[in-house]
């Protein structure tokens, strides 16, 4: 046996203990290193990496501006709500205070005093307590009320966001024009749609910090871009007055058993829109209860041959040209042979006719205007329709807004040479008819018209063009008055009101060619006073089922034009109509 000694012995501890030694140097120099990458190269992407697991981002919504009418009252407005959401894995038992008595609340009693606050099922509530989702909604669309009394029972790990709701307090008044959003959320139609870039704004975003039980920690909040609140769009509409309008129109719906009825009012001198109303109408409140053929605005969407009205135009054209004056003297046939296979005739049988101009307009001769027509040439014509504004759109800019069709002159064929003069063979909208008797009341200066009033500070800038001779518009306003006080627009008189007018009844056209048997387009356009005009007031009524002529719509004329003079303060003048021979 080979005995150790003690000199071995001590040489092999020493041994092992360098080796230890330098182990621990090498441990704790890569230590050291490890802490030295961390602390000063990886610091920042880590520090970082634990905030965004900390941080929670919050976005703020921005508040959608109001519509209003012209004299401020609230068309759609915004109003704020709330949502509850939690964090499932952080959702437990509380420790609260309820008046001066500290409470413990499991997450049963959590549940069911939610349940009273929000309405529901007290258990289904409680369902959503448990899991791992992170974001669980638990009630939505809350008032202020019930924000306040959720936030008081003292439960740490609810969270509320603020939310926001779109209401119309009129409800289906200016419904139409008004718009709607789509889920509170994307505009529509309307005026939300036509201005939602002014009414919309911008989002805003901030970041807190919460805890690792998922409480939100004071003073960590930043602003990281700032909300941009929507501005208020006002609109030309006065409201009072679209209301009584709606109640009228509903009313002679009712009673004619139409499709639809329109009618704008039209400041003649600013071209501002006062009324725009439509039967049926929509209440942006509940958008589905109605079809949705009725969801938009006949008004600027609507088509059809606008008829007899389109005759002041041709009449203008010959006074304009001088190939005419109100009292020229013409013969109008029953029937009139266009040479292509084609005849025209006006809508009552009768011999020949010995009419001055005034009396063709009054009588609304087809054949009369015909006469008329053929001493000025298809491009003049064509000209004044778009002068007019016919063939394009209003220029307000509602959505989805209809252009109506008016063909070059060039392309006209024999037929449409000849129906042009009286308003077939072109389409057109209710709001193209108002405009264009508009710059006939304006002394032949036409406005464009308007609708929105202003975007916040900033005023909605009208163009302006004479488009007729001032003698010329005053000469056809006296022959217009003629169908007011000698013939069918009689029971729309208002005593101390001198009214000029022009009545149209057009057939419909059929999708397959030609026109529908017995369904037509009755319309109406006023101009009051005639004398010194202020306001345009246009009715168009589709497809009737019980009145099928103008006649249909006197009553109804009577009643808005007597409103909107008294509405608007225009002083009777006691004035006397034009009396221009209608025959000779």
């Amino acid at each position: 046996m080979t005995m150790q000694t003690g000199g071995t012995r001590r040489h092999r501890f020493r041994g092992r203990v360098a080796i230890l030694l330098l182990l621990f140097t090498v441990i704790s120099v890569a230590c050291a290193g490890r802490l030295v990458q961390i602390q000063v190269f990886q610091a920042h992407a880590l520090d970082k990496q634990a905030a965004g697991k900390r941080e929670v981002p919050v976005t703020l919504t921005a508040q959608r501006g109001r519509i209003l009418d012209r004299n401020g009252k609230v068309l759609a407005e915004t109003v704020t709500r709330y949502r509850l959401v939690i964090d499932q894995t952080v959702a437990a038992p509380v420790t609260t205070t309820e008046g001066k008595r500290t409470v413990k609340l499991s997450l049963n009693d959590i549940a069911a005093k939610v349940a009273a606050i929000v309405g529901g099922n007290a258990q289904d509530i409680r369902s959503k307590f448990t899991g791992k989702s992170r974001y669980q909604i638990i009630a939505q669309d809350l008032t202020s009320s019930q924000y306040t009394k959720l936030n008081d029972l003292g439960v740490s790990w609810f969270v509320f966001e603020t939310t926001q709701k779109r209401i119309y307090p009129s409800g289906a008044v200016a419904g139409n024009l008004v718009g709607y959003l789509d889920g509170q959320t994307q505009p529509q139609s309307g005026v939300e749609r036509m201005e939602n870039t002014c009414l919309s704004g911008s989002d805003g975003k901030q970041t807190y910090e919460r805890s690792a039980t998922g409480i939100r920690l004071p003073g960590t909040t930043v602003t990281e871009k700032k909300v941009r609140n929507g501005k208020n769009v006002r609109l030309t509409i006065d409201r009072d007055l679209q209301w009584y309008v709606q109640q009228k129109l509903n009313d002679r719906q009712a009673e004619l058993g139409s499709k639809w009825i329109t009618a704008t009012v039209m400041d003649a001198k600013t071209g501002e829109l006062l009324v725009a109303a439509e039967t049926p109408s929509v209440d942006p409140n509940n958008v589905t209860g109605v079809d949705a053929s009725d969801r938009g605005s006949r008004i600027f969407q609507s088509t059809y041959e606008p008829g007899s009205p389109i005759k002041m135009i041709t009449a203008v054209t010959a006074l304009e040209q001088g190939t005419a004056t109100a009292e020229s003297k013409y013969i109008a046939p029953n029937s009139f042979d266009t040479g292509a296979g084609h005849s025209i005739s006006d809508a009552w049988s009768h011999g020949p006719l010995q009419l001055t101009l005034a009396g063709i307009l009054m009588y609304s001769s087809n054949t009369g205007i015909i006469q008329v027509g053929k001493t000025v040439s298809d491009e003049s014509r064509y000209n004044n329709l778009q002068a007019f504004g016919f063939g394009q759109p209003s220029g307000i800019g509602f959505p989805a807004e209809a252009s109506g069709v008016l063909h070059p002159w060039q392309k006209w064929d024999t037929i449409t040479h000849f129906t042009t003069m009286f308003g077939q063979g072109m389409t057109a909208t209710p709001i193209q008819m108002v405009s264009a008797y508009q710059a006939l009341a304006n002394g032949g200066v036409k406005v464009s018209p308007s609708l929105v009033a202003s975007c916040g500070s900033k005023k909605t800038k009208s163009t302006s063009k004479r488009i007729l001779p001032a003698n010329v518009a005053k000469e056809t306003i006296g022959m217009l008055e003629q169908i007011v006080y000698k013939y069918d627009a009689k029971p729309a008189q208002i005593s101390g009101y001198v009214l000029a007018a022009k009545t149209g009844t057009s057939q419909i056209a059929s999708s397959s060619g030609g026109y529908e048997k017995n369904h037509y387009v009755t319309s109406v356009m006023f101009i009051a006073p005639a004398n010194n005009p202020r306001y345009v007031v246009g009715i168009t009524v589709y497809d009737p089922q019980t009145e099928k002529t103008s006649a249909g719509t006197m009553t109804l004329a009577h009643d808005i034009l007597t409103q909107v003079l008294t509405t608007e303060k225009v002083a009777p003048d006691n004035a006397q109509p034009v009396d221009d021979a209608v025959t000779w």
